[in-house]
């Protein structure tokens, strides 16, 4: 059971990765076009925003998981 949350939480923070960089990658290209980042359909300091809470919350239950999997807590 151990081993599968270990995969979940990997893939999970991979994903974050990934979601990242693209996230990234789209504001640089939407800076570098001059494009507005923030409008009244789509904000992207928003998602930004979102994307940075989002891993915070997957850093502390992926501490808590690997805690627990040392700890047996």
């Amino acid at each position: 059971m151990s081993e599968n949350k270990l995969l979940l939480a990997a893939g999970a923070t991979v994903l974050w990765i990934i979601i990242g960089v693209v996230l990234f990658e789209v504001t640089s290209w939407m800076s570098a076009f001059e494009l507005a980042t923030s409008g009244p359909v789509f904000d992207l300091t928003s998602l930004v925003d979102a994307w940075v809470l989002a891993g915070a919350i997957l850093g502390v239950v992926d501490v808590a998981l690997l805690w627990d999997m040392t700890t047996g807590w």
